[in-house]
């Protein structure tokens, strides 16, 4: 069917450059298809119409406080209806939103804002309050939710109260100069460094169509389907699944947030097709007591990553449901797949036909049959990946060596061409979802005057993935007390960042230049000495 009435018609026809950027196939189907559900959140549904009004009443908002084409708009919100509204109405008036973890403060939030310098925030009262306090403050505010007027950072910033009931319709904002191309920044993602601080992934307006066509294309979603997911807003998983559901013409089941007992009941109540997940949310699933609904459950979709091989069949059975499971990063989101023919435990599927891909070692040579290697990868057409690393050109060298982009997981390939992951080249670790930077872990730790140094690493969780740990060396003449440097580190870092375990040492192991030897460190790991907070909460 045509792409001007916005209908995705045959997947091998589907085409990023037919579709356009998301915000232009939002405006088609608010024409062709205005009353069709797109999101459901909050317990309340939004039509097509309705996403773009709202996104467009925003849009006007933020162009009235003097946002212009290419300012950006830091979003620190939950998942809640303003949250979409804010990241699409952005990218409407010509904006770059950079979306933020809800409970980001102190140190890291002083760097995330300096970095971006944004014109404008958008955030809840207590959000902005943390604004405030830092060392950048931006122009404007918009507050989301409860505001009594009362002034939170001085004179120069203007408070613009929004929330959903007043949103109304609101005439489409467009930037004076012309609407942006396809390859144009639309949103900054930021993502662990490794031996840096965290980098802002810059993502063009075309990259989050071409996901969806890629997405479609390794497991269609039928016109009229329902989707579920209760992955967090500032995560590309979230935002892609809005896409996805916008170009396929299916509505998308938002969650506020993740409920490893609520999951399930909420895919049973939507009577939802298809949901998303990581693999830490189907371990914390399935050790939920047996229902007596799931004996009857229609088949179902699972879309998603990192499933654990131990629960895979015994998921699916209780369940039934098909697991298909993918592999990407924020930087390239959609490498390799499975698809529902083809699905097994233990692999990530093929590389997908939107991109070249290799197994290298170290001196970037191919490696030979079943060995271990590094995926690389190129890109066969425009908005497959990052457009690079926000202000920060030597790292987006440094990833793309010879036009090749060094994914920095290693990974192995099988008979049939299929890649299994086998683990991680760099320094970063991942917990319940998030990459976590140990080098920002580290810096936050090394603040404290009773650390010397300091050496974040990742241990197995029993969840899946990872939990973070941390070695520290005391300062001359200091004690380190581990309560209170967890709750300094607490007061620094989101909430998945900070360690689970600490544990003191005399010494950490070195390399000959004097580096810590982060391999000796997770070969040593911990030992019973190690404070556990978890144990110390419960």
């Amino acid at each position: 069917m045509p792409a001007e009435e916005g209908v995705p018609g045959r997947l091998d026809r589907l085409s990023q450059a037919t579709l356009g950027s998301h915000v232009a196939v939002l405006e088609r189907a608010s024409r062709s298809r205005s009353t069709d559900p797109l999101l459901v959140l909050a317990d309340r549904t939004y039509s097509c119409a309705d996403v773009l009004a709202h996104s467009s009443r925003v849009a006007s908002l933020l162009v009235s406080v003097g946002v212009q084409r290419g300012d950006r708009v830091v979003i620190i919100l939950p998942t809640v209806p303003e949250s979409v509204w804010a990241w699409l109405g952005t990218n409407i008036c010509g904006g770059i939103d950079a979306p933020l973890s809800p409970d980001v403060s102190g140190v890291m939030l002083d760097y995330y804002l300096q970095d971006l310098e944004p014109r404008a925030v958008v955030g809840t009262r207590e959000a902005l309050e943390r604004v405030a306090r830092s060392a950048f403050v931006p122009d404007f505010a918009v507050v989301v939710g409860a505001w009594d007027g009362s002034p939170w950072a001085g004179p120069r910033v203007q408070h613009v109260h929004i929330d959903d009931d007043n949103a109304g319709t609101s005439p489409h904002q467009r930037p004076e100069e012309g609407s942006p191309s396809d390859d144009e920044v639309a949103t900054i993602l930021y993502t662990s460094g490794t031996t840096g601080p965290s980098k802002g992934v810059m993502l063009s307006r075309g990259y989050y169509t071409e996901m969806a066509v890629s997405h479609l294309r390794a497991v269609p979603l039928a016109r009229g389907a329902k989707a579920y997911c209760a992955q967090p807003l500032h995560h590309v998983d979230a935002r892609s699944m809005v896409v996805d559901c916008l170009v396929a013409q299916a509505t998308l089941v938002l969650a506020e947030r993740f409920s490893a007992s609520g999951f399930w009941a909420d895919v049973e109540r939507h009577d939802v097709d298809v949901f998303y997940f990581i693999g830490t949310m189907l371990h914390l699933i399935h050790l939920q007591p047996d229902r007596e609904s799931e004996q009857t459950m229609r088949r179902r979709i699972g879309i998603g990553s990192a499933v654990p091989a131990a629960i895979h069949a015994s998921f699916q059975k209780r369940f039934n449901v098909a697991l298909v499971e993918g592999y990407g990063m924020t930087e390239a989101p959609f490498m390799t797949s499975q698809t529902l023919e083809c699905s097994s435990p233990g692999n990530v599927g093929h590389p997908l036909d939107s991109i070249e891909a290799r197994l290298v070692d170290h001196q970037d040579q191919d490696v030979r049959g079943h060995q271990v290697g590094e995926l690389v990868i190129r890109p066969k057409r425009p908005h497959v990946m990052m457009l690079g690393y926000w202000r920060k050109p030597e790292a987006t060298e440094a990833s793309m060596r010879d036009g090749w982009f060094h994914t920095g997981d290693l990974m192995r390939r099988r008979e049939d061409g299929s890649l299994v992951y086998v683990g991680r080249r760099k320094d970063s670790i991942r917990r319940r979802g998030e990459n976590v930077s140990a080098w920002e872990v580290e810096q936050i730790a090394l603040r404290h005057p009773s650390v010397c140094e300091a050496a974040a690493f990742g241990v197995p969780s029993p969840l899946g993935e990872e939990d973070v740990a941390m070695l520290l060396v005391p300062a001359e003449d200091q004690v380190i007390d581990v309560e209170q440097l967890h709750r300094h580190l607490g007061e620094h870092l989101p909430r998945f960042a900070v360690p689970r375990f600490l544990e003191v040492v005399d010494s950490l192991p070195k390399t000959p230049s004097e580096r810590v030897a982060k391999g000796a460190v997770r070969e040593r790991g911990l030992t019973s000495r190690a404070f556990d907070a978890q144990i110390r909460r419960g």
